[in-house]
């Protein structure tokens, strides 16, 4: 109160409205602490991801005077992306990571868990990673932040509190080992591959799980929000549950990445970008209907009672030994779908998922259940028709790994000497501890 302030400037803005996608009520003392000013200073907002709503609901709650507004756009044509629905993550992303030799990257997971369990794994087999999440000591995340940030390490593997504030312009890879709650979280942190202008790429590695992972987590907030007034708890709860079927949907969609991303967000374009895995990807809308049957009568008629582990390997007529505990090689739906590849039955699994006719508990041990749209599907009079996009034809990984190679090595590198050879890395080490001083 005894200095004349001349601007405040609001960062993260979003967090102040309700509907962002990380509101903090603390946000909402910004205003009052503006008010106890002797003069009003001018009043600035800056968000990277805001949809009009919450552009709306920025200008209203910070009491933005006919604000000079400015919108530089959501797209960011340097990055490429891409949704995978591997069976195996882990495999996945080793095969993936095994492409980017000596580039920075991060690999985001949903939970502090699995950050550790795949930085383990990571290191094991070889690759140069470090770890970020909010349970390690002060001391440990700056260490393990400068490694990454002055490339003494290649890979971050974290939780989404990494990245506000990390301007590391040369990373050149993004994976998300889990799909996260909502777009706008998505694209921040995809956000933070190729700030220098130069090609990178963005993948998600989605399972069904993700979903229900994601559903509790919204649920566990809405119990913990109790300060709130409960209205404001139910429209909050409402409104995370929106967004995480818009990211589900974003996951399991065969139209275009970047296209969904922009309308989202309120910007059009073209439905063809050349650079997402669905462009370039050709898909053929096939008759699903039979394959439903089987697996929602599949986890009718063993009582709801396991997960989706069973369920598949029921339909496909597995021989193990859970599955004759359990007595499942009796169920009525036991290897009627044994022709269809698990690769595909995990896609009709999950797409039943999305669409609401199952869902899949996060209890300790993950339940397969009926929804209402569900049951209603195998009790109705007459069959109703499913279809399902399915990928024609998957894209080469060599021909991937080769352009990411490519991307990144200078002119005439492979016609190095091995002389050539090591005077360039020399001269890179040179570099990076010039830069570092």
């Amino acid at each position: 109160s005894q200095v004349r302030i001349s601007m405040v400037t609001v960062d993260e803005a979003h967090c102040v409205s309700q509907w962002g996608q990380d509101f903090r009520p603390s946000y909402l003392r910004i205003i009052e602490f503006i008010e106890k000013l002797p003069t009003r200073p001018i009043v600035s907002a800056f968000t990277a991801t805001a949809t009009a709503d919450v552009r709306d609901d920025i200008i209203k709650i910070l009491r933005l005077n006919d604000p000079f507004t400015v919108t530089t756009g959501f797209d960011r044509k340097n990055l490429s992306f891409a949704v995978m629905q591997p069976t195996g993550k882990y495999e996945a992303l080793k095969s993936l990571l095994s492409g980017y030799k000596e580039r920075s990257g991060i690999v985001y997971c949903l939970s502090r868990r699995n950050v550790e369990d795949v930085c383990e794994r990571l290191c094991r087999d070889g690759f140069s990673a470090t770890r970020y999440h909010a349970g390690l000591t002060d001391e440990e995340r700056q260490r393990n932040q400068d490694d990454f940030i002055y490339d003494r390490k290649q890979i971050m593997v974290a939780t989404n509190a990494f990245g506000m504030g990390i301007d590391k312009s040369d990373v050149r890879f993004v994976i998300h080992y889990n799909m996260p709650k909502n777009i706008e979280s998505y694209y921040q942190e995809a956000g933070r591959a190729g700030r220098d202008g130069e090609p990178a790429e963005c993948t998600l590695l989605y399972s069904g799980k993700d979903v229900s992972t994601n559903s509790f987590m919204i649920d566990k907030s809405y119990e913990e929000n109790e300060e709130l007034p409960q209205s404001q708890r139910d429209m909050i709860y409402e409104r995370d549950k929106q967004r995480l079927r818009a990211m589900t949907f974003y996951s399991t969609t065969t139209g275009c990445l970047r296209e969904y991303i922009l309308r989202y967000f309120g910007e059009y374009g073209s439905n063809y970008c050349g650079n997402c895995s669905n462009c370039m990807t050709q898909f053929d809308t096939i008759d699903i209907q039979a394959a439903a049957e089987s697996l929602l009568g599949c986890v009718q008629s063993c009582g709801q009672r396991y997960g989706t582990t069973v369920i598949l390997d029921t339909v496909h007529g597995a021989n193990t030994v859970k599955i004759r505990n359990y007595r499942m090689d009796e169920n009525p739906h036991y290897g009627e779908l044994a022709k269809e590849s698990v690769v595909h039955l995990r896609q009709m699994f999950n797409f039943l998922q999305v669409e609401e006719y199952l869902f899949v508990t996060t209890d300790e041990y993950s339940i397969v259940k009926l929804t209402e749209k569900g049951a209603a599907f195998l009790e109705a009079p007459e069959p109703i028709e499913m279809k399902m996009a399915k990928e024609r034809e998957k894209q080469t990984a060599g021909s991937s790994k080769k352009s990411r190679r490519g991307a990144k090595l200078p002119a005439g590198a492979d016609e190095f000497t091995e002389k050539e050879e090591t005077l360039f890395e020399a001269l890179r080490a040179l570099r990076r501890e010039i830069a570092s001083e």
